[in-house]
């Protein structure tokens, strides 16, 4: 991680941290940041091994894991067209980028059609035909609708040169088998047997690459009607009859859904996903609220440089979504999207390292060295007392100016997002012991000291942001530290 608060940390070196009043807060200021530079020399050295895929949920049911039982935080983007749009050069080019500038899923339709940037619609001919002109199975039922129980050998050799040099460059393929925004009719043509069938090839083809992830739907609009939900509920079968190796979710529809909204879908996948084009923070706690507890991974929220329903993708936007949404418990992490890096038009490639993505990078790199993995959503305002501003379920998210918390249950840790200017209240007797208060600048990956922090951990204390970042916005990160017991 960059931290470019240099003159801060060089006072740390040398001991000068302290303040003249040498009060008990004081000493134990490097109580409290030390172990977390301990941290990050930590980071720093697993960052250099390649993750153990493939992924599964943590104990508790809270977050992603690798194989070795290690914390992951997912952070993907959606190049959802990848296969109809991209040679192999073109595409070796995009994932090793992808891989270099640190992301670790790419979600990918494994049926691409014109809804999601690929050729023609179904029922048409040769449509979702990949870049090299190869359809994906080589019969079609009545009405010219692919039978999904004969596939195409070079496609789907196609597929795997995918999945195999997304693993080379550290990438997980989060598949989507059969996109119900494109796909419905097909899915509907085949039946339950034949669906079930094709979920099974898919399952024994792909048991054996640790970086897959399966995504099942896709603005699934229609899965409250039995026989649309059937087909898809048929193909998850097919994959887990053969396939228990990797995380399982489902996207269901827009514009707000949590994969959960179905109950047929419970016992079948191990992930909940998070749709919203809503201020995410509260389909986020919906999620993490659910009886049936697993890892809440964001799935699909405004992509940058795109406009849906009036509110455009900018980085402002973005930076609400992705710290609303894990300040409110979706640890597994946040998907990501780019209008160019999903419709992979002539020109991708000068629009692959926006500033979108550099401050997603940002929120990743925050999050990663700290243990975001054991924060809970303060929902009842136990840490944020006041000065969090509206709570709202709808609209538009650069309309909303609520502020979220979250706090790790041994009082170490608890991260504050504020989207506007905000006086915050916080009660400090929610820490272990003294705390260290700072200011992230979301937009520029650095730290503002606080005057007089470290703080005693009594009473409560009124935090006011510090004007506009770097970005000329309102939003800011409060961290809040202390020494473990």
């Amino acid at each position: 991680m960059q931290i470019s608060d240099k003159s801060q940390l060089d006072l740390v070196g040398t001991g000068l941290l302290i303040n003249a009043h040498e009060g008990k807060c004081d000493r134990l200021s490097l109580e409290a940041i030390v172990p977390s530079l301990i941290f990050l020399v930590f980071v720093a050295r697993a960052a250099a091994t390649a993750p153990a895929y493939p992924l599964k949920a943590s104990a508790n049911g809270r977050y992603a894991v690798d194989n070795n039982n290690v914390p992951f935080l997912i952070i993907g983007d959606a190049p959802h067209s990848i296969l109809a749009n991209l040679n192999n050069a073109d595409a070796t080019s995009y994932l090793t980028n992808r891989g270099s500038n640190g992301f670790n899923a790419l979600w990918i339709e494994l049926l691409c059609d014109g809804y999601t940037g690929g050729v023609g619609r179904e029922g048409s001919a040769n449509y979702g035909r990949d870049v090299n002109g190869k359809n994906p199975f080589t019969s079609t039922l009545t009405g010219g609708y692919y039978d999904l129980t004969t596939p195409n050998p070079p496609y789907w050799s196609h597929v795997d040169y995918i999945v195999q040099t997304a693993a080379t460059n550290g990438l997980q393929c989060v598949f989507t088998p059969l996109d119900q925004g494109g796909w419905t009719q097909t899915s509907l043509r085949n039946g339950t047997n034949r669906c079930y069938q094709y979920g099974q090839f898919l399952g024994n083809r792909y048991k054996n690459s640790p970086n897959i992830i399966w995504n099942l739907g896709n603005d699934f609009q229609n899965w409250a009607t039995q026989q649309n939900d059937a087909v898809i509920l048929a193909i998850a079968n097919g994959i887990k009859s053969v396939d228990t190796n990797h995380l399982t979710t489902i996207e269901l529809n827009s514009p707000v859904s949590e994969s959960q909204d179905d109950p047929n879908w419970i016992s079948r996948i191990t992930a909940n996903g998070v749709y919203t084009y809503y201020p995410t923070y509260h389909e986020a706690l919906v999620a993490y609220n659910k009886p049936n507890v697993m890892p809440v991974l964001f799935l699909e929220e405004h992509y940058e440089l795109e406009n849906v329903g009036g509110e455009f993708g900018t980085p402002n936007v973005l930076r609400r979504q992705e710290y609303w949404s894990l300040t409110s418990g979706a640890l597994a992490g946040h998907m990501y999207g780019n209008h160019y890096t999903w419709t992979l038009p002539s020109g991708w490639q000068s629009h692959l390292n926006t500033t979108g993505m550099q401050q997603l990078m940002y929120f990743k790199n925050f999050f990663s060295s700290r243990s975001w993995y054991n924060l809970v959503p303060d929902q009842s305002h136990t840490l944020l007392t006041a000065g969090y501003g509206t709570y709202t379920t709808r609209g538009n998210v650069s309309n909303s100016d609520y502020a979220t918390a979250a706090k790790t249950p041994d009082g170490t840790l608890a991260v504050i997002y504020t989207p506007v200017r905000h006086t915050l209240s916080i009660a400090l007797t929610n820490f272990s012991g003294c705390v260290t208060a700072r200011w992230y600048d979301p937009t520029a990956n650095t730290f503002a000291a606080i005057s007089d922090s470290p703080f005693p951990n009594t009473g409560t204390h009124s935090f006011t942001t510090p004007g506009n970042n770097s970005a000329g916005d309102g939003d800011w990160v409060l961290l809040l530290e202390a020494p473990g017991m």
